[in-house]
């Protein structure tokens, strides 16, 4: 199995470590990587835990992955015979990427889409589902935004809504929430993923279907609040628009509610930046010409993202105190029984939570995040069980991890979720 990788980072190189563990216990080929990168050194700082994973891959430097994409003959010998081309540098390569992997009859995969734009909002899909009939030509697939939520979540909702097509009598689907938690206790401040994505999502319009209707609202001008499972207090939660709303909606139509909410010690933080104005795009006074605006000083002052060696550290000395994850979908039904014309209302919960943050320092792992780690793990245990069903299963064309259910099975379902629970992400599943 040969996995060519776009950009190394926090989650890229989580991902790497479980597919190479998956791997080893699946008692298949052997796994190799190619890593593409444009600076070497940094690439392998997100190894220092891990030089095994340098051992079994080669490491493509190049000053811009453009060299690659106009002349990929040129690259024949790193990335031809490849199983898979991961995306896990910016969205906006995805559909470059893409093509590479039809150019060398290749599988795709990646972890996120820049859905911030008007072109989503007016077409209700994704830029990389326009190359669906190209993949499914060339007999491959590609998986797009995986991680754990989107990904996971999309994955254990598409199950539940799948199962309910077998059941003895008729289950409709009202609404999806989904709902996160994004939980950090630490002595300084600590940003579990990129400030600016994370500024970015925040600053804009939350989107949600309401009686099947795209509807938007100003940032924070509503919340709810929330218990999560295992959790020990209730969170104010506020509405935000990721991956989820559009890919869900896209898959199951008839579903005429689906909103998302996240909340947390970043989401605090990143609201009473918004309102204090300082998330603003408007120039500072005296510096219209510049074009020097509050919220890109913002984005230049904030604390980045620490090192993986930082972060171990920090988890080591204290400085980090408690970290946890979770993502839980309510599934709002309406049950009919054909027998005596009765209906009931139900609400079933299902999602994912993670709070063994501190335990990691003693794996491979280290280093990782609260948000890095279930990302990674999540995205690499779809990826591999996806392209070992292919090769029995007929499986192609652009995927949402929703539609995965159905295309892989019972058991390797079963499984999925069972490769979570052995890395401590543990599920959840209760009805209300």
């Amino acid at each position: 199995m040969k996995i060519v990788i776009f950009g190394v980072g926090a989650v890229s190189s989580v991902i790497v470590r479980v597919l190479y563990e998956l791997s080893k216990k699946s008692l298949q080929d052997a796994i190799e990587f190619v890593y593409v990168v444009r600076d070497k050194a940094k690439a392998k700082q997100h190894f220092f835990k891990n030089q095994e994973l340098l051992e079994v891959g080669k490491i493509l430097e190049c000053t811009s992955f453009e060299e690659i994409f106009s002349n990929p003959k040129q690259y024949k010998k790193y990335l031809q015979n490849s199983d898979l081309f991961l995306n896990s540098s910016l969205p906006s390569y995805n559909l470059e990427v893409m093509k590479l992997a039809l150019f060398f009859n290749a599988n795709y995969a990646d972890l996120a889409t820049d859905i911030y734009n008007k072109k989503v909002l007016q077409t209700l899909e994704f830029e990389q589902q326009s190359l669906h009939e190209d993949f499914t030509k060339k007999a491959t697939f590609a998986l797009i935004n995986l991680g754990i939520s989107p990904g996971i979540t999309n994955f254990l909702i598409g199950e539940r809504i799948y199962n309910f097509s077998n059941l003895p009598y008729n289950t409709k689907v009202k609404k999806i929430e989904i709902n996160l938690l994004e939980e950090m206790q630490s002595k300084q401040l600590i940003f579990s993923w990129s400030p600016n994505v994370a500024i970015e999502e925040i600053s804009y319009k939350p989107h949600f279907f309401k009686k099947n209707k795209l509807k938007a609202i100003e940032p924070f001008s509503k919340s709810k609040t929330y218990k999560f499972p295992y959790f020990k207090n209730f969170v104010e939660l506020y509405p935000i628009f990721q991956e989820e709303i559009i890919s869900l909606k896209h898959s199951f139509n008839e579903v005429e509610d689906v909103k998302m909410y996240v909340g947390g010690n970043e989401i605090e933080l990143m609201k009473n930046l918004y309102q204090l104005n300082l998330l603003s795009d408007k120039y500072c006074y005296g510096y219209k010409d510049s074009q020097i605006s509050i919220n890109s000083i913002i984005k230049d002052v904030i604390p980045k993202m620490k090192a993986l060696q930082t972060i171990e550290e920090y988890t080591l000395n204290n400085t980090i105190k408690h970290a946890e994850f979770a993502a839980i979908a309510d599934i709002y039904l309406e049950i009919s029984y054909p027998q005596n014309n009765k209906k009931i209302k139900s609400v079933e919960s299902i999602g994912v939570s993670f709070s063994r943050f501190k335990d990691l320092v003693k794996t491979p792992y280290s280093g990782a995040t609260y948000i890095s780690y279930p990302t990674g793990i999540g995205a690499g245990i779809l990826m591999f069980y996806t392209l070992l069903a292919q090769k029995n299963n007929p499986i192609q064309g652009v995927l949402l991890s929703e539609k995965l259910p159905e295309l892989l099975g019972a058991t390797t379902n079963d499984i999925i979720k069972r490769e979570l629970t052995s890395y401590k992400i543990y599920l959840n599943n209760s009805i209300k």
